[in-house]
């Protein structure tokens, strides 16, 4: 048996007073700590900090919520006008990284789970998002904006990009305006089998996040 991590996304329709009293919201520039727990575990501790960024006018004029994923994908090392932090912070283009920082963290496998979507294996715990607001955490889950876009790794370093307002039909309420998503945390035993026919299952590759085509 292994020990494996889920990260499951779930659909939340919370008015901010009913949001549980810990809860904290990213609002400023400065590297924040935190710690969530997990189910069956022991807690996960986090940073999360906002990074600027400045590229090509062909990166500038594409959407938001792709250039969160674009950044990992089309790292600047790899392109001549590609995408680099901005040291003075004049672009006004960010995202938000979020990293794992437990020392502890005694997982043989990370499994991401979405709405009405296979699991997605994952490198690690690391992510980035971005969308119009940046929510929030607690000590139960990270809480997301309905239209956040969250770029995540595949253990092959493959980027994957998750928009999470392709999922807003599994909401009871798509609608709402305080419609977001939660992430919160379970430890299981899985048998190893399963990880491997998950393995074997063709990685997800896309250029784009979850539901967009290309023009």
């Amino acid at each position: 048996m292994l020990d494996v991590l889920l990260v499951k996304i779930q659909p939340t329709d919370l008015l901010s007073d009913q949001r549980p009293k810990d809860y904290e919201s990213f609002s400023n520039d400065n590297l924040l700590d935190f710690e969530v727990s997990v189910s069956n575990g022991h807690p996960l501790q986090f940073t999360v900090s906002k990074e600027y960024y400045v590229g090509s006018n062909a990166f500038y004029e594409k959407d938001n919520a792709i250039r969160v994923v674009a950044i990992d994908k089309y790292p600047n090392s790899q392109f001549r006008k590609g995408v680099k932090v901005d040291e003075e912070r004049s672009s006004g283009i960010y995202r938000y990284e979020v990293k794992c920082c437990s020392t502890d963290f005694a997982y043989d496998s990370v499994l991401l789970l979405i709405p009405n979507q296979e699991p997605v294996i994952l490198a690690d715990l690391n992510f980035a998002y971005g969308s119009a607001s940046s929510k929030g955490y607690c000590s139960s889950f990270i809480l997301f904006e309905k239209n956040a876009v969250i770029s995540v790794k595949s253990p092959f370093g493959e980027v994957v990009g998750i928009s999470l307002k392709h999922y807003n039909e599994s909401a009871l309420e798509p609608d709402s305006k305080n419609l977001g998503y939660t992430m919160s945390f379970e430890k299981v035993s899985l048998p190893a089998v399963i990880l491997q026919k998950l393995l074997e299952t063709k990685p997800q590759s896309e250029s784009e996040p979850h539901g967009e085509t290309n023009e």
